[in-house]
């Protein structure tokens, strides 16, 4: 597995994913992180990462279960919001 070579960066990050107008992001991360590997909890999410707001019709759709090693770069610009009327958990591990 690659993720076995990869070591901690810092603290995980357990986002809420609601309705909040414009999304919701993860926090900046330590400046060793590299890599975040980010895994979609619970309910789908939607995702943009042009800087637009994700909407019940803008986005990327992830579903529950989704996971995918993502650089820091990539999961800073994240914006979230949830798919359906449930809110989405988005849980964040930064690697080096």
């Amino acid at each position: 597995s690659p993720l076995a070579t990869l070591a901690s960066a810092g603290a995980d990050q357990q986002l809420t994913v609601d309705t909040t107008v414009g999304g919701v992001q993860l926090t900046a991360f330590d400046a060793a992180t590299n890599y975040v590997y980010v895994n979609v909890q619970d309910q789908a999410a939607r995702v943009t990462f042009d800087g637009s707001a994700p909407t019940t019709t803008n986005g990327h759709v992830f579903a529950a279960g989704y996971q995918e090693l993502w650089s820091v770069a990539l999961a800073e610009a994240a914006k979230f919001i949830r798919d359906n009327g449930t809110d989405a958990v988005v849980h964040a591990t930064p690697l080096k």
